[in-house]
């Protein structure tokens, strides 16, 4: 019963401290200004970050079964959103942040008894289990990823924090059906603070002079949270439970599978090339769409559209018991589909007749990125 009165307060308190921290931003000059790759229009405030932190601390407070984990969770929140909010102000070097996400990983772990026991069947030959000192270092890499994952795709307006809101709202179904109204409400909390945030960064004409920017505290914050509830969602509490959840393993990565797909795409694609993982490049997604000819709210569509029907499949997948090594065969080649497809994406363009490389407004880049199409757009 406490789920909607939480969610309700996370979403109030995310829009008041929306506004209430514009000014401040501007002042401490916590803002993201055009130049060089980023090509919004005029200073914008990062502070989304910050004001969902915010909205979740107390949306979560609210949630009577979720209190035995607030103080691990929201300190590992706290962790993650400190250092995305000091990277947003001073760019602090990838590996100062790195070992500062182990920590937030392990806080996490350790503090709320969550932990990748299992991978499940996911290779046909059996569960695959893991113990001890493995099983938390697993379980810190995959939140480690999670967080690198949505800090890459945060590189247009509204492409984060949808991705992250259509997400929580297929676990938040998932765990509620599943027997986890807990879990279920920490989803609704963190939802609602994503949606009162996309209030103020979808890319529509009606907000562009409240803007604001989630930063690398938004989307790490997004990333924690939503390992956090992958992994409750496809774990059993205790090892001994064998790992069983709501959801199998594979099906929470076919709900999260964008911010899959583009992370592991971006280490390998920079390895091939002989550069360093951590160096930032112009060839995310959302750069070859809108290198594409597709304009900054047509490429959002076409994310959300992709990420509804991941979220679906995902679901759809683990309601009909399909085998999890299927799923897996069937997740792979969905991957190398998308991530063909966004190179090809020029090939679909005749589709739109009103895009703007059909109507003759679209110019070849001068750089990596057409100027001329992008609202902002920024290199992770």
């Amino acid at each position: 019963m406490s789920t909607v009165p939480a969610a309700l307060a996370a979403f109030v308190v995310t829009m008041m401290a929306m506004l209430t921290l514009r000014p401040v931003a501007v002042a401490i000059n916590l803002v993201d200004r055009p130049g060089g790759h980023k090509t919004h229009h005029g200073k914008v405030p990062v502070v989304g970050g910050v004001a969902m932190f915010f909205g979740v601390i107390f949306g979560i407070g609210l949630i009577d079964s979720a209190r035995p984990l607030t103080g691990s969770l929201i300190s590992a929140f706290a962790l993650v959103v400190t250092v995305g909010m000091v990277d947003d102000r001073f760019s602090v070097s990838p590996w100062l942040r790195l070992p500062l996400q182990a920590a937030a990983a392990l806080l996490l772990t350790m503090g709320t008894g969550t932990e990748v026991w299992s991978l499940g069947n996911a290779f046909g030959h059996g569960p695959v289990t893991f113990h001890g000192p493995l099983g938390e270092f697993l379980t810190a890499l995959f939140v480690m990823t999670a967080i690198n994952a949505f800090n890459m795709l945060d590189g247009m307006d509204g492409l984060a924090g949808s991705v992250a809101f259509v997400a929580l709202l297929a676990l938040a179904w998932a765990a509620a059906h599943g027997g986890q109204p807990d879990l279920a409400a920490v989803c609704a909390v963190l939802g609602a603070a994503t949606l009162a945030f996309l209030m103020f960064n979808l890319p529509t004409r009606r907000n562009r002079r409240m803007r604001c920017f989630m930063g690398d505290a938004g989307s790490t914050l997004l990333g924690v949270a939503l390992a956090w509830v992958c992994i409750r969602s496809s774990q059993a509490p205790t090892e001994s439970a064998g790992g069983g959840g709501v959801l199998s393993p594979v099906a929470t990565l076919w709900i999260v599978g964008l911010p899959v797909f583009e992370f592991f795409w971006t280490i390998i694609r920079r390895l091939i090339r002989g550069h360093s993982p951590l160096r930032a490049d112009a060839e995310h997604f959302h750069h070859l769409l809108l290198r594409a000819g597709f304009g900054v709210r047509g490429a959002f569509m076409m994310f959300l559209v992709i990420t509804l029907l991941l979220a679906a499949a995902g679901l759809t997948l683990n309601a009909l018991h399909v085998p999890e090594d299927v799923s897996l065969i069937l997740l792979l080649a969905t991957g190398v589909v998308i991530v063909r497809a966004m190179y090809w994406a020029h090939l679909a363009l005749r589709f739109f007749p009103n895009s703007a490389r059909r109507r003759g407004s679209w110019r070849p880049p001068a750089g990596a990125v057409p100027v001329a199409l992008i609202d902002r757009t920024r290199k992770k």
